[in-house]
């Protein structure tokens, strides 16, 4: 399932601490992208209705600046309506000099309304390299 590629914008509610969800993260290169891209974490217990962060690294092997642009996706599909991400470093395009490194931020919430028999939800990016369609404009970061 796809997630929106824009904020979502919190609405005070309750705290469910009655349930624990599983959020697992993958990070995977589409081909040709040679940088190396992990979460800090594969997995935390959240629960409905809590603010949650965590960050992922991304590291640029070559000596040429670069433009990534991360791609998420939710499973089970059904799930992505009730995945909110708040701050994620898939709503920017991510220009990183060579040989240089960075840390992404996302910060997420899942909905009280998540169904009740998920249990565990997998959030996957995939990063691509998007210099050339970018017209090669990096900002240093």
């Amino acid at each position: 399932g796809k997630t929106s590629s824009e904020a979502y914008t919190s609405v005070v509610s309750e705290i469910d601490e009655t349930r624990s969800i599983k959020v697992q993260f993958i990070a995977t290169n589409n081909d040709g992208m040679p940088w190396a891209f992990a979460p800090d974490v594969t997995e935390m217990v959240v629960h409905p209705g809590a603010a949650n962060d965590t960050v992922f690294y991304a590291a640029n092997p070559t000596t040429a600046s670069m433009i990534a642009q991360a791609i998420p996706s939710v499973s089970p599909s059904r799930a992505a309506e009730f995945f909110h991400k708040t701050e994620c470093f898939c709503f920017e395009q991510q220009p990183l000099e060579g040989l240089a490194s960075t840390e992404m931020p996302l910060q997420f919430v899942v909905d009280q309304d998540l169904p009740k028999d998920i249990r565990t939800i997998t959030l996957s990016y995939t990063l691509f390299d998007v210099t050339t369609m970018a017209g090669n404009t990096i900002a240093a970061r």
